[in-house]
């Protein structure tokens, strides 16, 4: 198994609400007290922000379903978290018609919708952060002290690349 399959799947299994950066954590905690009053929201921001992290954790600490088609989510969920899709007017009845509480929706831009849109957009403190927590909490060191960028998952693949994989599929 690659280096950089070997490192992401450790951090799936490891992942913590503790490892939130400080901006991830704002956003986390901005959803979960949005939930009172809608049941639709939108997660927004860049590729490698921790859009799909934050989700994971939701997915993992508080029961949401995890899925990239709606149609797909599992039978009885209650409340679904669906990454990476195009929002469309039908999704508000596919839920309904689904039965579902809650939808988390993730993109990279803010939809047009009605709803309430949540921005996540990394700072160098939180890049920090994350190199920080790899380290102390999967043993991943990074020969980069201040990587370039604010794409995690791209942190992670030049720092794999730099570990000497050369073929890294993300």
């Amino acid at each position: 198994m690659s280096l950089y399959v070997t490192w992401i799947n450790l951090i799936k299994e490891r992942a913590d609400e503790n490892w939130l950066t400080d901006s991830q954590r704002e956003v986390y905690e901005r959803i979960l007290s949005s939930w009172k009053s809608h049941s639709f929201i939108n997660l927004y921001g860049p590729s490698g922000s921790g859009k799909t992290f934050i989700a994971r954790l939701l997915a993992k600490k508080h029961g949401y379903s995890y899925t990239h088609d709606l149609e797909q989510s599992p039978q009885g969920a209650k409340h679904v978290i669906l990454d990476d899709a195009q929002y469309t007017r039908m999704l508000r009845p596919i839920a309904r018609r689904l039965s579902l509480g809650r939808v988390l929706l993730i993109t990279h831009s803010a939809v047009s919708e009605a709803m309430p849109k949540v921005a996540l957009e990394l700072n160098d403190k939180d890049v920090r952060q994350f190199l920080a927590t790899l380290s102390n909490h999967c043993d991943i060191v990074f020969t980069q002290t201040i990587p370039e960028g604010k794409d995690l998952a791209e942190i992670i693949r030049k720092e794999v690349i730099m570990q000497g994989e050369s073929h890294v599929h993300q």
